[in-house]
C-alpha cells in the first residue's frame, strides 16, 4: 500500500490503519459505515423513520455541502378509494450521523409545520384529487433533488411519458397507471425556508406557455430519473457604457427510463437554462400563485445509443467560445456502458436547439472496473487536475424478475482523469441490503440515487490516516439510505511539482520526506493541453525509507516545446504493487520569457493566528497570489496588482480556516508557482 510522504512539491502520507474510535467499525477494507437509515418494521408506526415503512417512498437524496445534511425526496402518496392523496415531504438529516437536521429547513406538512428537518414542499404539489402534477395520478410529484453551485436547491418530478395518455385494459377502460399526467416541472428553494418555486415545465412547441399532448417542445417519453444541476449565478460586467448585469448559468440535465409500450428506450437528455427572453414574454406558471417561469429548455441531446441516459446522467463543467459552449456528459443505464458524449450548443442559434450525440466515437467505460451500474454522479479536483465519477449498481441479481432479492447494491469510485487509463481507488462499498423489490418504478435500476462528500481530516482527526477523504451516500429504495467514509485517504495530496527553464533544459524538482513501497516516479509531457500524454522519464524510487530526499530530472528543450508554447508536466508516482497516482500538473511557457518568480515557503508553518508569505521578482510584473483549500476551493485573495521587481511580503491570518492543509499559488503574467501550507488551531 502507498506510504508516501511529501514536502512541497510532492504528495502528503496516505496512512493506512485503525479508524477514528468515534467512527463505525462495520464496512470493508476500503469502507466504513458512518450510518445507515433502514425502514422500521411496519408494527412500528411511531417509529422517527416510519415515514420510510410504505412503498417507494424514498426515490432521491442530494448531499448540500454548504449546510452540510442529507436531503431525501419521500413521495408520500396515500390512496382512500380511487382517490390519491399527494402530501410529498424533503427530510433533511445531518450528513455526519443520519439524524434530522432539526436545525435545517421549515416543514410545510399540516402536523409539523414551522419544524426543522424538512424543506417546505411546493404547494402545488399537494394533489387530493388527480390534478397534472406528476407520474401515475402523482405517485411522484416530487422525485429526484439537486443543487446547484451556489447552493440552491432543485427538484423534479417523474412523468411517464411527458403527457397524459389512455392505455386500454381488457375491460375496455383506461389504466389509471397512466392517467393525471403532466409536464416535467423543476422547482427551485434559494434556501432552505424559502418557499419553492415552480421555475420550470415543458412548454408547447412554440415556447409560449405550458404545453400538452399536441403541442410539446418534449418527445413523448420519460422524464425524471437522470437528473443533474450545474451552475451558478454570478454578475456579468460588459464594456462600458453597459451596466453589469446577473447570469444564471445553471444548467439542468433531465432524462430518464422506458416505460412498457414504448419501441425502445428513450434517446434524449434535456439541458435546459435560464429563459433570456423579457420578462413579459416568458411564459406564465400554471399554478396557484402564477408568474413566470423561469427556466427554458435549450439543447436536445439526442444519442446514437438508445436508452443510454436512462438511470444516470452527470455533465463536467461547462467550457465555451464566443459561438459555442461544450462539455462532456456521462451517462449509464445499465446493462449499458457508462459513456461520456459531447455536449455542444450554437450560443448564436435559436432555442430548443438539437445535438446529435455519437456516443461510440467519445469515450466508455470497461464493464470491468464499473460493473452494472445506473445513477451517476461526477466531481473533479481542479488544484490536483483530477476528475472523478462514482456510480451506483443498478443491473439486479435476478434481471427484471421483480421476486428475486437483489445483492447488486453497492456503489464505486473511478479515477477517470485519463481516457484509457481509468482506474478505482477503492473498492465497492459494502452491501446495503438485499430485499424483494418489487416496486421500483424504473426497470433494473435498483439504487435509486447516490451522491457524494469531500472532508479534510486532520491529523488530529485522524491520526492514521490524515488528508482528503470520500463519503458516499447511497439510497436503495425501500432497503434503506446508508453513509460510507473512505478508509484511505485520496491519492491526491501533491503539491505543484517544480518545473523552471533553465539553459537548454526544464529541470524538474520535488521533495520526499517518506516513502513506502515506492517503485518509482515516470515523469510525462503533453504539449497539446493536456489531451494526451508521453513518458519521457523515469526515476526510481528508494522503496519504503524515512530519509529525506529530492528528486530532480531534466528534459532537454527541443523547438517543438517553443512552436507549442506551453508544455504541461506530471509525475506518475507508481508503487511496487503497480498502483498509481498522478501529481498535479505544472506548466511551463515557451511563447514568451516569462517573468522568474521566486516564491518561498511560509513561515511559521504550521501556523496560528498569522504567517508571511514571501516572494521575490527579477522585473516587474502582475501578481496574483490566491490561496485554496484542500478541495482545489478558493478560499482568498493575498495579492491582485502590478508589483516591482525585488523582494515582496504578505502577511496571512487564519481567522476565517478551520485546520487543515491548503495551497497558496502566485501566478506572474502567466508562470505559476504553488506551495502547500497548514492551519493548526
Amino acid at each position: 500500500m502507498r506510504k508516501i510522504l511529501l514536502t512541497t512539491g510532492c504528495m502528503l502520507a496516505l496512512l493506512i490503519g485503525m479508524l477514528p474510535a468515534q467512527m463505525s467499525a462495520q464496512g470493508n477494507i476500503d469502507w466504513e459505515e458512518l450510518w445507515r437509515n433502514v425502514p422500521p418494521p411496519p408494527t412500528n408506526p411511531n417509529h422517527p423513520n416510519a415515514w420510510m415503512i410504505p412503498s417507494k417512498s424514498f426515490t432521491g437524496l442530494a448531499y448540500d455541502k454548504f449546510r452540510d445534511v442529507v436531503y431525501i425526496v419521500n413521495p408520500h402518496t396515500t390512496v382512500s378509494g380511487p382517490t390519491f392523496w399527494q402530501t410529498p415531504r424533503i427530510y433533511a438529516w445531518n450528513a455526519s450521523n443520519g439524524q434530522p437536521a432539526l436545525q435545517m429547513g421549515r416543514s410545510a406538512d399540516a402536523v409539523a409545520r414551522g419544524l426543522g428537518g424538512e424543506l417546505p414542499v411546493p404547494i402545488d404539489t399537494i394533489t387530493p384529487t388527480t390534478l397534472n402534477r406528476g407520474y401515475s395520478q402523482n405517485t411522484y410529484s416530487l422525485y429526484k433533488i439537486d443543487l446547484d453551485d451556489e447552493g440552491r436547491i432543485f427538484a423534479c418530478n417523474l412523468v411517464v411519458p411527458v403527457w397524459g395518455i389512455c392505455i386500454l385494459l381488457p375491460s375496455g377502460q383506461c389504466d389509471p397507471v397512466y392517467l393525471g399526467q403532466g409536464p416535467f416541472r423543476v422547482w427551485r428553494w434559494d434556501t432552505p425556508i424559502a418557499t419553492p418555486l415552480l421555475t420550470y415545465a415543458t412548454l408547447n412547441a412554440a415556447g409560449t406557455g405550458v404545453g400538452n399532448i399536441n403541442s410539446s417542445e418534449m418527445t413523448y417519453t420519460r422524464w425524471g430519473d437522470a437528473f443533474d444541476v450545474v451552475g451558478k449565478r454570478a454578475i456579468f460586467t460588459p464594456p462600458a457604457p453597459d451596466q453589469p448585469y446577473l447570469v444564471d448559468s445553471v444548467r439542468i440535465y433531465a432524462s430518464g427510463g422506458s416505460w412498457p409500450t414504448q419501441g425502445e428506450w428513450n434517446r434524449e437528455v434535456n439541458v435546459i437554462l435560464s429563459d433570456l427572453r423579457p420578462v413579459a414574454q416568458r411564459p406564465n406558471r400554471d399554478v396557484t400563485g402564477g408568474g413566470k417561469l423561469e427556466y427554458r429548455l435549450a439543447v436536445r441531446l439526442v444519442n446514437s445509443i438508445s436508452g443510454l441516459a436512462s438511470h444516470g446522467v452527470a455533465a463536467t463543467p461547462i467550457d465555451a467560445t464566443q459561438s459555442l459552449a461544450f462539455s462532456e456528459v456521462w451517462m449509464d443505464s445499465n446493462p449499458r456502458l457508462t459513456t461520456a458524449a459531447s455536449e455542444i450548443q450554437n450560443l448564436a442559434a435559436g432555442w430548443p436547439q438539437t445535438y446529435n450525440q455519437n456516443a461510440t466515437g467519445n469515450r466508455s467505460l470497461s464493464t470491468s472496473i464499473t460493473g452494472a451500474s445506473g445513477t451517476l454522479a461526477y466531481f473533479e479536483l481542479p488544484e490536483y487536475g483530477r476528475e472523478f465519477l462514482v456510480l451506483a449498481d443498478g443491473r439486479p441479481t435476478g434481471g427484471i424478475d421483480p421476486t428475486i432479492p437483489n445483492d447488486n447494491t453497492t456503489a464505486r469510485v473511478l479515477d477517470v482523469t485519463v481516457p484509457g487509463n481509468d482506474y478505482a481507488f477503492w473498492g465497492p462499498t459494502p452491501q446495503l441490503g438485499n430485499k424483494t423489490l418489487n416496486n421500483n418504478s424504473a426497470e433494473e435500476n435498483y439504487i435509486s440515487d447516490v451522491d457524494y462528500k469531500l472532508q479534510y481530516y486532520t491529523r488530529e482527526e485522524d491520526p492514521d490516516e490524515p488528508g482528503l477523504h470520500l463519503i458516499l451516500y447511497v439510497l436503495m429504495s425501500n432497503n434503506g439510505i446508508a453513509a460510507y467514509r473512505s478508509r484511505k485517504a485520496f491519492p491526491v495530496e501533491l503539491s505543484t511539482l517544480s518545473a523552471v527553464i533553465n539553459g537548454e533544459d526544464v529541470d524538474l524538482t520535488w521533495d520526499i520526506t517518506m516513502e513506502t513501497n515506492n517503485f518509482g516516479f515516470e515523469i510525462e509531457r503533453s504539449f497539446n493541453g493536456g489531451t494526451s500524454w508521453e513518458k519521457i522519464g523515469f526515476v526510481e524510487g528508494r522503496g519504503t525509507t524515512t530519509e529525506p530526499m529530492t528528486y530532480g530530472f531534466k528534459d532537454a528543450i527541443h523547438e517543438t516545446h517553443r512552436n507549442v508554447g506551453n508544455v504541461k508536466y506530471r509525475l506518475r508516482q507508481v508503487d511496487n504493487d503497480g498502483s498509481h497516482n498522478y501529481s498535479p500538473i505544472v506548466d511551463v511557457y515557451f511563447d514568451a520569457a516569462p517573468t522568474t518568480v521566486t516564491l518561498y515557503q511560509n513561515y511559521p508553518n504550521p501556523f496560528n493566528p498569522t504567517t508571511t508569505i514571501s516572494y521575490q521578482l527579477v522585473q516587474p510584473g502582475h501578481v496574483t497570489l490566491k490561496v485554496f483549500n484542500a478541495l482545489g476551493e478558493q478560499v482568498g485573495t493575498l495579492v491582485n496588482e502590478l508589483k516591482d521587481a525585488g523582494a515582496h511580503q504578505v502577511r496571512m491570518s487564519s481567522e476565517n480556516l478551520p485546520s487543515g492543509t491548503y495551497i497558496y499559488q502566485i501566478n506572474v503574467d502567466g508562470q505559476i508557482t504553488q506551495k502547500k501550507m497548514t492551519v493548526m488551531k
